[in-house]
């Protein structure tokens, strides 16, 4: 029902009011609702009646298209309300509110220009809150726009057709409840951006940067859009107060305590309820803390630092100072202080007043994960420092003939590299150093990642989000469409995630992935009872990674002399080593016991480095997994044609002086 019939489409039955015999909008709906059709078209909903109809239609079975005069989609919602549409009645009726306008398309004679430094901020703060759940690439610099020249083609206009500027508001259950709170315009939009809506300004300004339109007309259509650059300093204020600050003071007054654990452990008993947060976080930022374990027990609080992979107790605070502590650490994560159920994650970020000694990064992520205990709520912080990722690949630790093996396999334009272990054996920091080396203006990058553990320029980063379907899998698929050179998959999981990427490698993609098993060869055998074919495997493979993590000796170290036992056990090791390897083996005369000191507080170790092994599919190994050899028949002739393993690699590291046989056996096995 229509006013008036704009196009004559075949197949449906097109109605058009007439005023002179009162056959309006509402008087029409309702005789043809009597029909019972399937789709209706409602020109436009002016009146009460009309809305009240329109909504009853939807609620028995029927598809309602209509119009609404509003400026943008979540307008549309007080507008029904006024219209005397119960808001309870909204949600049900509803499925998307969609607001549009039109832009003048830019002819073929546009010309690009550099848009004043202004501009660019504007765009870029209105950019900065498209949600990750709309699913689409931000660009990551804007440094050119486009704007009419005229020509003949165009009439000397500059432009040349129309195209549309969008924004589609779903109805979801956080939109439902606003609704039924009767919020306003600005709090439901504020909510549909959170659940990934794109405004038409922002739908605008992505045209505008790919060319299709100008800013001066996106501006025209939607107005300076004041309102996103308010939702963006809001935004950054929320973000800026989700930190805690530690000044320089707080610094020095930990510093002094961190020479021994002892000293620590005081001076965390002796604290302020205010002040023991900020000494526990300045304190890890100074011994170079993993994670922070706080754990309540049935008479106090214990409080861990994982440091260089090994958890050890620092301090117990009394259980009646552990609700200020844990409030403290729920206010900087967003958290509300009185829910206490199930498992909850957040970040928030730890802020230096100034570089302090060693410290030169000033800002450090931590990632939040709260969980319910048999005590009360025990929590874990993964402190997430960015400068790891400017770690040089060849500052990680992995001996010189692996590190060639993996940029020789990285660095192929097509394939599988795939790096293998358990969580915390350093498999992601590996992967973002080789993306280091890859990641060039001319080669584009997508990642997918669960969660974002380090942020990197020029590398397109997506989050994976499995309550809302968003998985490995559903990811890989649809960023394959944008036909990145080089794809890194946060961790191959399932049969349909294993499939896409062997597939993506075949078809002219580079994959870097992770995957839990114990070591390279018996990653092959995962991935075929996985379902994967053991021809496209073969063929798609280009190398396979395993690593672990080993305490390194502190400079303190003593030297010692293995005992009959020692020795025998590294050279049952050693002996197996392959000429091929391009390794020199040393004589098993020596080796270095940890000692301790103030630089290592007494524990003898301080950081860590890598013991790796790459399995590089040759033409041997090639046959071998389309043959589905056993992985010791694989992992037998990868050592045969020059690979190290992990206990090989390890047991050098012993006689090399870097880490003991203790270390390498926690970590390999004996």
């Amino acid at each position: 029902i229509e006013d008036p019939i704009e196009y004559e489409v075949k197949g449906i039955s097109q109605t058009q009011i007439a005023k002179e015999r009162n056959y309006t909008f509402s008087e029409g709906l309702r005789a043809i609702v009597r029909q019972d059709p399937d789709v209706i078209l409602v020109g436009e909903i002016r009146d009460e009646e009309t809305s009240d109809i329109a909504v009853n239609a939807a609620l028995t079975g029927h598809l309602v298209l209509s119009t609404l005069h509003t400026n943008n989609a979540p307008a549309s919602i007080p507008r029904f309300i006024e219209l005397g549409v119960k808001p309870n009645l909204i949600a049900p009726s509803i499925n998307a509110f969609i607001a549009q306008r039109l832009v003048r398309k830019l002819c073929d004679c546009k010309e690009a220009y550099k848009p004043a430094k202004e501009t660019i901020a504007s765009i870029k703060k209105i950019l900065s809150i498209i949600s990750p759940k709309a699913k689409i690439e931000i660009p990551k610099n804007v440094e050119s726009l486009y704007r009419p020249v005229g020509c003949a083609k165009c009439h000397n206009l500059g432009y040349k057709g129309r195209i549309g500027i969008f924004e589609v508001l779903t109805i979801n259950e956080n939109i439902e409840k606003l609704i039924l709170e009767m919020a306003g315009e600005r709090e439901i939009s504020q909510a549909a951006m959170q659940d990934g809506m794109i405004t038409m300004a922002q739908d605008g300004i992505l045209k505008a940067v790919e060319g299709e339109t100008s800013m001066e007309e996106v501006w025209r259509a939607t107005g300076q859009s004041e309102f996103l650059e308010e939702i963006y300093e809001k935004l950054m204020e929320q973000s800026l107060s989700r930190s805690v600050e530690i000044s320089e003071e707080d610094m020095q007054t930990v510093s002094e305590s961190v020479a021994s654990i002892e000293k620590l452990a005081e001076l965390l008993r002796g604290a302020n309820q205010k002040s023991v947060a900020k000494y526990v976080f300045a304190s890890s930022l100074l011994l170079g803390v993993g994670d922070i374990h706080i754990e309540p027990e049935e008479n106090d609080v214990k409080i861990r630092y994982r440091i260089d992979g090994i958890l050890q107790t620092i301090a117990t605070i009394p259980l009646n100072e552990y609700p200020s502590f844990l409030g403290e650490i729920k206010f900087l994560s967003g958290f509300k202080a009185d829910v206490r159920e199930g498992v909850k994650d957040s970040r928030f970020a730890i802020t230096l007043e100034k570089p302090f000694g060693k410290l030169t990064e000033t800002k450090v992520d931590v990632r939040v994960s709260i969980i319910l205990g048999g005590y009360g709520e025990t929590v874990v912080m993964r402190l997430l420092s960015k400068s790891a990722v400017a770690l040089d690949l060849e500052k990680l630790g992995i001996r010189k003939q692996n590190l060639q093996r993996i940029l020789d396999a990285s660095k192929k334009p097509n394939g599988i590299f795939l790096n293998t272990g358990p969580t915390g054996s350093g498999k992601t920091t590996t992967l973002y150093s080789i993306l280091g080396i890859l990641n060039k203006p001319e080669v584009k990058i997508i990642t997918v990642e669960d969660p974002i553990e380090y942020q990197m320029e020029g590398v397109l980063q997506t989050q994976v989000n499995d309550k809302e379907g968003y998985g490995f899998s559903t990811a890989l698929r649809s960023l394959l469409r944008q036909n990145p050179d080089i794809m890194m998959i946060g961790e191959i999981r399932d049969e349909e995630t294993a499939n896409i990427a062997v597939q993506a490698a075949l078809t002219g993609h580079s994959i870097l992935s992770t995957l839990h098993t114990n070591d390279s060869a018996a990653s092959i055998h995962r991935l075929l009872n996985m379902g994967v074919g053991g021809d496209d495997l073969a063929t798609a493979m280009n190398a396979l990674m395993a690593q672990r993590l080993v305490r390194k000796l502190c400079e303190c170290k003593e030297k010692t002399v293995p005992t009959p036992e020692e020795k025998e056990k590294i050279e049952k090791v050693i002996k197996t080593i392959s000429e091929k390897s391009g390794v020199s083996i040393p004589a098993v005369e020596s080796m270095y016991k940890p000692k301790g000191c103030e630089k290592c507080n007494q524990i003898g170790y301080k950081g860590r480095t890598t013991i790796s092994e790459v399995l590089v599919v040759d033409r041997d190994i090639e046959e071998m997994i389309s043959q589905s050899a056993l992985s010791s028949q694989i992992k037998d002739k990868a050592v045969e044609n020059g690979m190290i393993t992990m206990a090989q690699d390890g047991m050098l590291k012993v006689l090399e002086g870097e880490t003991t046989l203790e270390e390498v056996e926690r970590m390999v096995g004996e």
